[in-house]
């Protein structure tokens, strides 16, 4: 079987085992929103643009507000307020009874109640000067209220997250496999001693503070973290946006039940992703913000090792404890899926401290130490199987929730010298 030393290959064979239904969930998602994007854009986006450029705003007089009424098929009267404005445009004075947009369109505009329309005349008494928007092609086409587009903006939020989702998944993937290709061609021209261990990152690049080098936190959790923060605020943004719109509009006593229906299940889902989103928001602010430094890098079995951990900013915890363990992990193919088991093999418990209470812009270092027992299974990757070896910080509150954030540790089997 043909292995390597390198994480990356860990990374990349992580990358090609995955199920073609990912692949297409997140190419899926960034289609859906390309697709919506040029609807919207094709749509809304064109007459919001033709509206910028054949539409202009200028003052004009109210000279007198009337009530017209129009019955429809069935009988029923709808109302239609009437301003008769005067402005100048182009040297030119124009004189047209008009109102809103709706009243230049084939209906006329007759969609409000009596009582609507009255109150719709309300603002414009006779006399008063006002504002109102004139046609550049057709000066004598003049309205006083035109629709506001900023719904048309807060519906771009949901394809806009959509492309950013799906894509800029995508691009981490492909960014990682090319790196993984990279890191793997140059690890390959390296002559190691153990060619089934993974390599040891140069001690320049993660220098400690207190100790010889700070080990790197497992990084995957932040990157969910975006993504869960990018999803919660778009989905709750498009909820309470449509649900204030249906609110506003609606006419009768069914379509704000209707409303609240809507709101009682979108609005819902959304406060409970947001409480998804302020548990991770606490892993990342208060768990992540804890460092580990250690002595010596690769670990030998038998050889004592000295670790620091560095706890910044607000951190209130129950308890606190530092393990080391140790996990056996078998990837295989079972049809089209790829399978990846893991089983915890050791454990030892390393430092535990109980009320943790770290002021906020504060610091505080707590220094211990482990010697892992001789005939511990070394770190170990081959193409379906690994041995990990890692510390893992622990982080439990009042509320009983508990949270762990792992650091990667490189563990070398034990020479034993030749008689």
């Amino acid at each position: 079987m043909q292995t390597t030393n390198s994480t990356s290959k860990r990374r990349e064979d992580s990358l090609t085992a995955w199920r073609f239904s990912e692949l297409l969930l997140l190419g899926g998602v960034f289609s859906l929103g390309l697709l919506i994007l040029t609807i919207h854009l094709a749509t809304w986006g064109v007459e919001a643009r033709r509206e910028k450029r054949l539409l202009t705003q200028i003052d004009c007089v109210v000279e007198s507000c009337v009530l017209r009424h129009r019955a429809d098929e069935r009988g029923v009267v709808w109302y239609r307020p009437e301003v008769k404005i005067s402005y100048r445009f182009n040297d030119e004075t124009f004189v047209t009874q008009t109102f809103e947009r709706a009243t230049l369109t084939e209906d006329g505009g007759f969609r409000f109640d009596r009582d609507e329309a009255l109150e719709a005349l309300r603002p414009f008494a006779p006399g008063v000067q006002t504002r109102c928007w004139v046609r550049v092609d057709d000066p004598k086409q003049a309205f006083l209220l035109k629709p506001s587009a900023i719904w048309g903006w807060i519906f771009l939020v949901i394809p806009v997250s959509l492309i950013l989702f799906g894509g800029g998944w995508l691009v981490v993937r492909i960014r990682d496999r090319s790196l993984s290709r990279e890191a793997l061609a140059n690890i390959r021209r390296q002559k190691t001693r153990y060619p089934t261990v993974p390599n040891v990152p140069p001690l320049a690049d993660f220098p400690g503070v207190r100790l010889a080098r700070r080990l790197r936190p497992d990084v995957k959790k932040t990157f969910a973290f975006g993504a869960s923060t990018l999803g919660t605020l778009a989905w709750n943004l498009a909820s309470w946006s449509v649900f204030v719109y249906v609110v506003s509009t609606a006419e009768t006593s069914t379509d704000k039940a209707l409303a609240f229906v809507f709101c009682a299940i979108f609005c819902g889902v959304g406060f409970l992703f947001g409480c998804r989103l302020w548990r991770a928001y606490r892993v990342e602010r208060v768990v992540g913000s804890s460092a580990l430094e250690i002595s010596e890098l690769p670990i030998l079995p038998g050889r004592k090792v000295r670790l620091c951990l560095f706890l910044r900013g607000r951190v209130a915890a129950k308890r606190l404890a530092v393990f080391v363990r140790c996990e056996e992990v078998a990837r295989y193919l079972q049809g089209t899926n790829a399978i990846c088991n893991r089983r915890e093999v050791f454990s030892r418990t390393l430092f535990t401290k109980y009320d943790v209470d770290v002021p906020s812009g504060a610091e505080e270092a707590e220094e211990f130490s482990t010697t892992l027992p001789l005939g511990v299974a070394p770190s170990f990757e081959a193409e379906h199987n690994e041995i990990v070896w890692k510390f893992v910080v622990q982080t439990e509150f009042a509320d009983g929730e508990t949270y762990e954030r792992d650091f990667g540790v490189v563990v070398y089997p034990v020479v034993v010298p030749e008689r």
